[in-house]
């Protein structure tokens, strides 16, 4: 659900998830990791990036 999230808001802006990835310092691929494993720490650092909040990613 997670990464769903985050691809729809990125989709929204024109952003590859790569590119955000490396924005954010995180390796590749670790948007899809996160629907199987809890998310790290770099989460709310997502959320600040489209101005959403943690909660928001997380439903």
């Amino acid at each position: 659900m997670i990464f769903e999230t985050i691809q729809a808001l990125a989709e929204t802006r024109n952003v590859h998830l790569e590119a955000l990835e490396i924005a954010l310092g995180l390796p590749e691929g670790t948007f899809r990791t996160w629907n199987q494993t809890a998310p790290c720490n770099k989460l709310a650092e997502v959320a600040r990036y489209f101005h959403v909040s943690v909660e928001t990613l997380l439903n």
